[in-house]
């Protein structure tokens, strides 16, 4: 089992709802997310990211990446391949899916996105890879009926079970996609287990209230009854969680979900919780390998957030932190020293330059400081 630690800092107000009821008077209309803490026989909830909000969010985007960036979302030779499947089907197998298929498109017909059905598969297959992308081999969509993987020895109705073993034949999975592979779906159990990521930075966090309130399009004044409040996190939060990768050969394709997550976060293309086309939701995500500092009276001290295996002697010492994670995932945090870290300097014309120190560092950069080049890290380095 490897365990790999994330932090996510959110950017911008922050809001991962919940219908949880906190006996408070004095409530908002709408909460955020929390999970209670008793610290010397005092009750806290602490707000926090559910593993579920979390671990939908890394499944969509990483869908979406093999899907249509991955693979390319255009018909070129390479994907071509995926419309020849059509061939290996028998005429009931075709005739299920077109009907099937036809359905799932009409939603696309009224978001906009097609202006009609074609007549027959080909063209509706062709519609159908084109508007949610041609990768369709490595990754389902788990959200679609149709195109989600399952487990085919638990379902019952036959026809549907027919249809399921057609689209596994369209498609080219071999029964489970690259994704549901590692995360699971309907009838398989995943190889990652997720934790909530809890708010660990500043520790206890100051949530903040806002008013919303409707305004009347006509007469341009606030609409009458439609006031209320809104929890929300301020930005600057530093969230904690971790994943518990059960299968190590399955460590890797995790890794690459969160980088692509990651970037994704990094362009601002995604976000956590509600409202994210209002401004909610950015956040800047750090992986392992990165360095992450923490300031607040859970840790003490700087942590590199490195893959380890679990050891001993760390999570006793921080007694707050054990009561919201298990001692052996709080044991993959490895304090931060000194001289750990090599910086490399990549020019695009092709030379790389090595870095021991800051000073080093300083050097080689007035000697490329007129070209483009890229910093990267090796190692992990004390912020201070």
């Amino acid at each position: 089992m490897k365990i790999l630690p994330v932090v996510l800092e959110t950017l911008s107000i922050t809001r991962v709802g919940t219908t949880g009821v906190y006996f408070d008077y004095s409530s908002a209309d709408l909460v955020t997310y929390k999970i209670p803490l008793q610290i010397n026989d005092e009750n806290y909830y602490i707000p926090a990211i559910s593993a579920t909000s979390f671990k939908g969010l890394l499944r969509s985007v990483y869908e979406r990446y093999l899907r249509k960036e991955k693979s390319g979302n255009v018909s070129g030779s390479g994907n071509q391949k995926v419309l020849e499947n059509i061939k290996n089907l028998n005429y009931e197998e075709r005739t299920l899916i077109f009907e099937n298929l036809k359905e799932e498109l009409e939603k696309y017909v009224y978001s906009g996105l097609i202006d009609k059905v074609g007549e027959n598969l080909e063209e509706v297959f062709k519609q159908y890879l084109e508007i949610t992308g041609y990768g369709i081999d490595k990754a389902c969509y788990v959200t679609s009926d149709l195109d989600r993987c399952e487990n085919l020895a638990l379902i019952e109705d036959e026809k549907k079970r027919k249809l399921k073993e057609a689209w596994i034949k369209l498609t080219g999975r071999k029964n489970l996609c690259e994704v549901c592979k590692v995360l699971g779906t309907s009838g398989v159990r995943g190889f990652v287990k997720f934790t909530d990521l809890v708010a660990v930075d500043p520790f206890p966090v100051l949530l903040e209230r806002i008013t919303h309130v409707a305004i009347n399009r006509i007469t341009g004044t606030a609409e009458k009854g439609k006031l209320f409040t809104e929890e929300i996190i301020p930005a600057g939060v530093k969230f904690l969680g971790f994943l518990a990768v059960l299968e190590d050969s399955l460590t890797e394709r995790v890794i690459e979900m969160l980088k692509v997550l990651r970037e994704k976060a990094r362009k601002g293309e995604v976000w956590i919780g509600g409202r994210g086309s209002s401004g909610y939701g950015t956040f800047r995500l750090y992986i392992p390998g990165e360095v992450m500092e923490f300031n607040s009276v859970i840790f003490k001290g700087k942590f590199a957030l490195n893959i380890s295996e679990p050891r001993e002697g760390l999570a006793c010492e921080r007694k707050i932190i054990c009561k919201l994670f298990p001692e052996t995932f709080i044991n993959s945090l490895n304090p931060v020293t000194e001289g750990e870290v090599t910086f490399i300097v990549r020019v695009e014309t092709g030379e790389e330059y090595e870095a021991k120190n800051g000073e080093e560092l300083k050097e080689v950069l007035d000697k490329v400081k007129d070209k483009k080049y890229e910093i990267k890290t090796r190692g992990v380095w004390s912020l201070l």
